[in-house]
């Protein structure tokens, strides 16, 4: 895949960022609707870094990836965010695996679950950033 490391240096940076953000606005205190908005985070988390590769790939290759090079792109994506989940996951989840004699399967349908949504969502703003990149690209 033509630019392959380029974008992949993009989305991390990109997903360093979010998740920078995301850590400064955990220390806020909510009185309610702290579900909602840790919620909200993660699928920022998720989507922003896709949408932000997705331009870098358009204003790289001067065009928009083709439907099976968006889901090899969002494929390396999800794996990316599934194993920082699972060493995220991992690192709090130290009592309950300890303690627990299911814990490794509620971390795997955890694990799972979140590396399903991030595929989609990876392959979803890939796309449309691409496509934002593209638009751009034009306009100027």
């Amino acid at each position: 895949m033509p630019g392959f490391w380029r974008v992949t240096a993009i989305y991390g940076l990109g997903m360093g960022l979010t998740d920078a953000v995301m850590l400064l606005l955990s220390d806020l205190s909510f009185r309610s609707g702290a579900a909602v908005f840790y919620t909200l985070c993660l699928v920022a988390a998720l989507a922003l870094p896709a949408l932000v590769a997705g331009m870098g790939f358009a204003r790289h290759l001067r065009r928009a990836p083709g439907a099976p090079e968006a889901w090899r792109f969002a494929l390396w994506f999800a794996a990316l965010q599934g194993g920082l989940m699972a060493f995220l996951l991992w690192l709090a989840m130290q009592e309950l695996l300890a303690e627990e004699p299911d814990g490794a399967a509620i971390l795997g349908v955890i694990l799972v679950g979140y590396s399903a949504v991030a595929l989609l969502l990876s392959r979803f703003f890939f796309a449309l950033g691409a496509r934002e990149g593209m638009r751009r690209s034009v306009l100027r």
